[in-house]
């Protein structure tokens, strides 16, 4: 509570708008796939399927089999989340027209 308080105020400080946004499901969702994002109920869980699935720490696959970095996913759902004026489209095209990286070795 303190580091929200004192968060709020350097915000206020310095012209920056606070916002608190609820995150729950933004790691499991796919960015790329646009699935649904429910609010967590404790009441009533959310028993749906996503279509793609965090395969390990840190890696995220997709439907389409393409795989990338798990935070990149979730950061990107928070903002659709959010439900501020962002261009997600402009963010997905990035993701998919980022060339992948291959190791020779």
């Amino acid at each position: 509570a303190i580091c929200v308080s004192t968060l709020k105020q350097l915000c206020e400080r310095y012209g920056i708008t606070y916002l608190e946004q609820e995150e729950s499901y933004t790691s499991q969702a796919s960015c790329l796939d646009l699935d649904d994002i429910p609010v967590y109920q404790p009441d009533a869980p959310y028993t749906g399927t996503f279509s793609g699935k965090r395969i390990r720490r840190g890696l995220y696959r997709f439907a389409n089999g393409r795989t990338a970095n798990a935070d990149i996913n979730g950061a990107a759902n928070i903002l659709r989340k959010s439900k501020q004026n962002f261009d997600f489209e402009g963010l997905c095209k990035g993701l998919l027209d980022s060339p992948l990286r291959i190791r020779l070795s």
